[in-house]
């Protein structure tokens, strides 16, 4: 399968030039499609296969999400009108802002998911 037999929910957006210059979004982003390819190479009956989350694709994509949202804030893309996961993270944001206390986790997510927005498919970047 080639990268057109892809739909646009699946294909991985090229991450913007700015995340580029900064060697910690390259180490994470490098990071996450290292882990990626070895993931898709193994399955369960390997031996000494570890399932660390530290170490999944998820796992991965948390940690370059949460880089994303902590040092570049001002970078992240608007929220997408047409994903429902960002709506959600706007009524859970207006909740929040309800309960001080709740607030600065949920800010976190919210803006962790907007930072998904530039690395990952619409269909991934829905998921969290």
């Amino acid at each position: 399968m080639s990268a057109e037999d892809l739909s646009r929910e699946d294909q991985w957006p090229l991450p913007p030039a700015w995340m580029w210059d900064c060697a910690e979004c390259v180490r994470r982003y490098e990071a996450m499609k290292h882990v990626q390819a070895v993931i898709a190479g193994l399955t369960a009956e390997d031996p000494g296969v570890d399932w660390d989350v530290t170490d999944s694709v998820v796992g991965t994509q948390i940690s370059l999400s949460r880089h994303l949202a902590e040092a570049h804030r001002a970078s992240l893309p608007d929220w997408d009108p047409s994903c429902t996961t960002c709506a959600d993270h706007r009524d859970s944001l207006a909740r929040a802002s309800r309960s001080p206390e709740l607030l600065p986790g949920a800010v976190m997510v919210a803006e962790e998911h907007r930072a998904r927005h530039l690395f990952a498919p619409p269909r991934v970047v829905g998921l969290m």
